[in-house]
C-alpha cells in the first residue's frame, strides 16, 4: 500500500510518543521529562502545517497548550542539566566537591519545586484526555487527498529556508568572539532549522539528510556550552545569597567551567563554516526534492487516481456509488511503493 509521511502523520507519531512518556514524566524520571521536552517541540514545529487537516483555530489552541507544557518541561530538564553538570564537575574539580554538594542539595530542591508545579500544570491542561483524544483521531478519505495535492508541501519549503536564512544571520551576528547571548540565540536558530528540516526529510521534500547531521553537531556542541554559561550564572547567584558555601571554591569551578566554555566555542568556529554551508545546501535540497522516488511515486498516483475519478465521474449513477472498483470492470489501487523514510523522528 502506499504511506505517505506527512505532518499529520508525524504529529500523531509524536503524541503517541507523549503518551508512553506521560507516566514516566508525572513520575519525574529524568529520560521521561527529556523525551516529553522533545515531543511537545517536535508538536509545536508540525501543527502550522496540520491546518489542512483540522480546523486552523484548533491547531492554533493546541498550540498554545503544547508550548505551555513545553514550558514546565524545560524548566524541569534544565535542573536536571545542572545536577548532572554539577555531579560531573565534583570528579573534575575535588578540591570543591563540598561546596558543589551544597549547591547540588539546592539544586535538587529548587527541581522539586518545579516538578510540582508542572504536575499541576498537567493536570490543569488535562494533558492525559487531551492526548488520548488527539490520538483516536481516524484517516478520512479527505486527509489522503491532501497529502497528496494539499498546500503543506509549499508551506513546508518556505519555512525550511526562513529557518535556514535565520541561522545563518544568527551565526553571523554571534561573529568569533565569544557572546553567551549572541551564542545561544544562534544555538536556537540552529535548532529550529534543525527541526524544520527534519519534518522536511521525513516527508520526502527535502533530499539531502546530511544537513541534519551537521546541524546536530553544531547543536550539541552549543548546548553544552550554554549549559556551563547557566551553571557559571546560578553559581554567582548561589555565592550572593550566601547560602555557606566556599568562595574560593566558586571561584575554582568557575574557571574550569569558562576554560571548557573556550574549548566548546573553539570547536564550534571550526564548524562555523560547514554550519553555514547548510542554507544553501538546504534550500538545493528542497530544488532537487521534486525529483526524488518519493515524489515520484506521489505523482504517478495522483495521475492515475485522477484518470479513475475522471471515468468515475461519466459512469451511470448506480455504478458510481460502487466506488472505484466499479471502474473499468474491477479496479483496485494498490501501489507497492513506500516513499523514502529518515532515521526515528527523535
Amino acid at each position: 500500500m502506499l504511506q505517505i509521511t506527512t505532518p499529520f502523520t508525524l504529529f500523531q507519531e509524536q503524541i503517541a510518543l507523549l503518551r508512553a512518556q506521560l507516566p514516566g514524566m508525572l513520575d519525574a524520571r529524568p529520560d521521561s521529562i527529556h523525551d516529553a521536552r522533545i515531543a511537545t517541540r517536535r508538536v509545536r514545529e508540525v501543527l502550522p502545517l496540520t491546518h489542512e487537516w483540522q480546523r486552523s483555530h484548533a491547531a492554533d489552541d493546541q498550540f498554545i497548550r503544547f508550548k505551555r507544557m513545553g514550558r514546565s518541561l524545560g524548566r524541569v530538564r534544565d535542573a536536571d542539566v545542572r545536577i548532572e553538570l554539577i555531579n560531573y564537575l565534583e570528579s573534575r574539580v575535588p578540591p570543591a566537591a563540598a561546596t558543589l554538594a551544597l549547591v547540588r542539595h539546592h539544586q535538587q530542591g529548587t527541581r522539586l519545586l518545579l516538578m510540582r508545579r508542572l504536575v499541576k500544570r498537567v493536570e490543569r491542561l488535562a494533558v492525559e484526555r487531551e492526548l488520548a483524544r488527539l490520538a483516536g483521531g481516524a484517516w478520512h478519505r479527505a486527509r489522503f487527498w491532501t497529502a497528496l495535492t494539499g498546500s503543506w508541501r509549499s508551506q513546508l519549503r518556505h519555512l525550511v529556508a526562513e529557518r535556514a536564512g535565520a541561522a545563518g544571520e544568527a551565526i553571523a551576528h554571534a561573529t568569533g568572539v565569544y557572546f553567551p547571548k549572541r551564542t545561544h540565540e544562534a544555538r536556537i536558530a540552529i535548532k529550529k532549522f534543525r527541526y524544520a528540516a527534519e519534518v522536511a526529510a521525513r516527508t520526502g521534500v527535502m533530499a539531502d539528510d546530511g544537513v541534519i547531521r551537521e546541524l546536530k553537531k553544531s547543536q550539541d556542541l552549543l548546548g553544552h556550552l550554554h549549559d556551563r554559561q547557566t551553571l557559571i550564572d546560578e553559581l554567582k547567584q548561589c555565592a550572593a545569597h550566601g547560602i555557606g558555601i566556599d568562595d574560593a571554591q566558586i571561584s575554582l569551578v568557575v574557571q574550569v567551567a569558562q576554560g571548557e566554555i573556550a574549548d566548546l566555542h573553539g570547536r564550534f568556529l571550526k564548524r562555523r563554516p560547514q554550519v553555514l554551508d547548510c542554507s544553501g545546501r538546504a534550500v538545493r535540497g528542497l530544488d532537487r526534492g521534486a525529483l526524488t522516488k518519493g515524489a515520484c511515486a506521489v505523482a504517478g498516483v495522483v495521475v492515475v487516481a485522477a484518470g479513475i475519478e475522471a471515468r468515475r465521474r461519466y459512469l451511470p449513477p448506480r455504478q458510481r456509488a460502487l466506488g472505484a472498483d466499479a471502474v473499468g470492470g474491477a479496479v483496485s489501487v494498490r501501489v507497492p511503493v513506500a516513499l523514502p523514510e529518515m532515521r526515528t523522528f527523535r
